[in-house]
């Protein structure tokens, strides 16, 4: 029986395999770095791919805009039943009762002089969604290397605390032998439990806000949120000469997408305003062509229709000019849509100078977040010299005798602090350039390459 169960199982496993093989399912966990992990996320993000729909769709009509000049066509026919139903003659059954039938078509076209700026106007949309697609994909590339950069300080938090614990299980350790030999009071064994055992804790929210994160991580990618992975990070600590904000603002900020968007919302205005004063003032032209025909269903005038073999097809073609006067009334209709183009013209121009300014200040928030991080990051690196020096010298009084349990304690949780600090930092300095380069609307690697001075150190983290 237990042998059946074994072979049970061994086939059951094979079986599964065979179903992850056949389906391109993988049983093991993902190896991203920030690329792999930024490239997932434009394949499968669903808000892209919602946009991308979008995006399709004002594809679709900026190339059919050619329809504005194809005419109307309609068709329609139908059967006619002529009765009498009071004579004072005598008639025959069939000027009693007798069928017809008919049919019609017709050709119209209008043109005016608004159409050709209909078609700007639908091409003009086109490029703002290509505008917004642009937009979005570099909100889902900033919110990855976020999320990546976070979840990597996260798992270094992890070891960190781990490695804390450690130090406080020597402690305790220590402590107990020389509780053993007399060497130490009974207060000074249960401030050593209480200190290795107070990490824990710690530990288990920091990995269940990890875990959390990492769903939500996982979401951002468009993959199911249970999928494991695992992080590869190696990035590059930079020093950055930059030159001032407004000289980044003056090169940058006409290619920053809210100030295009706003340039785009003002050349559809201007359009508009065009679009309306056509219609308001400008001739149309209308052709139309009709086609009619007709005839008796069930004919019993053979005198009249022996050698009539089709029904008489009629035709019309009629040309019309229309010129509105409306809008030259004051305050008609016509009139104040062109008054409200002309106000969305002057809106849009106050938008899009008021979005310019918000620009170069975030670029100027920006530049200086860059190098008020970078100074907080020295000051950092040396408090963490300073953490791990004293930590040692502890340790080294505390086996001599010469450092009390309470004070060694306390330099490794200065210890703690002190990393813990040093590692944000360094995570908050790459996410500042991140940030600086999205809101110059360039790639980071460009922005790095350009101005770095020297390499500073490397952080590097792997689940």
């Amino acid at each position: 029986m237990i042998r059946m169960r074994k072979m049970g199982r061994v086939f059951l496993a094979a079986f599964l395999n065979c179903c992850f093989a056949v389906y391109g399912i993988s049983a093991q966990q993902l190896t991203l770095t920030l690329d792999d992990a930024i490239q997932t996320a434009l394949e499968n993000n669903s808000s892209l791919k919602s946009q991308a729909v979008k995006l399709k769709q004002a594809e679709r009509a900026d190339k059919s805009a050619w329809n504005n000049f194809l005419p109307s066509i309609s068709a329609g026919g139908g059967i006619t039943n002529t009765h009498n139903i009071y004579s004072s003659k005598e008639l025959k059954d069939e000027q009693k009762s007798s069928w017809s039938w008919s049919g019609s078509a017709g050709v119209s076209l209008n043109l005016n002089s608004a159409i050709p700026f209909k078609i700007k106007q639908t091409s003009l949309q086109y490029t703002i969604a290509k505008t917004g697609y642009s937009q979005l994909e570099s909100s889902v590339r900033q919110q990855v290397a976020n999320s990546f950069y976070n979840l990597t300080a996260e798992l270094k938090n992890i070891e960190m605390l781990k490695e804390n614990m450690n130090l406080a299980k020597d402690l305790l350790d220590q402590t107990q032998i020389n509780y053993n030999n007399g060497l130490a009071s009974e207060l000074e064994l249960l401030r050593a439990r209480y200190s290795y055992q107070s990490i824990k804790p710690q530990i288990t929210q920091a990995q269940s806000a990890y875990v959390a994160d990492a769903e939500a991580f996982m979401l951002l990618l468009g993959l199911p949120a249970e999928t494991k992975f695992s992080l590869r990070a190696t990035t590059t600590i930079q020093q950055l000469n930059l030159p001032s904000a407004k000289e980044l603002a003056d090169m940058h900020v006409e290619n920053r997408f809210d100030v295009i968007q706003k340039q785009q919302a003002l050349a559809s205005a201007k359009l508009g305003l065009s679009t309306a004063q056509q219609n308001a003032y400008a001739p149309s032209i209308s052709l139309r062509e009709n086609v009619s025909t007709g005839d008796k269903i069930n004919k019993k005038d053979d005198n009249k229709n022996d050698d009539k073999k089709f029904p008489d097809v009629n035709g019309s073609f009629s040309v019309s000019v229309n010129i509105p006067l409306d809008g030259l009334i004051p305050n008609s209709n016509m009139n104040l849509q062109v008054k409200n183009a002309k106000d969305a013209i002057t809106t849009a121009q106050i938008d899009l100078d008021s979005t310019i300014k918000s620009a170069r200040q975030d670029i100027s928030k920006k530049v200086a977040d860059v190098r008020r991080i970078y100074e907080s990051l020295e000051l950092n690196s040396l408090n963490k010299q300073i953490a791990d020096r004293a930590y040692q010298l502890s340790a080294e009084g505390y086996r001599n005798g010469l450092v009390s349990q309470t004070d060694l304690a306390s330099q490794r949780k200065d210890r703690l602090t002190a990393q813990q600090t040093l590692m944000q930092a360094e995570i908050n300095y790459i996410l500042s350039i991140e940030s600086l380069a999205a809101a110059l609307n360039i790639p980071t690697s460009e922005l790095t390459s350009r101005y770095s001075v020297k390499t500073i150190s490397r952080v590097s983290g792997q689940q």
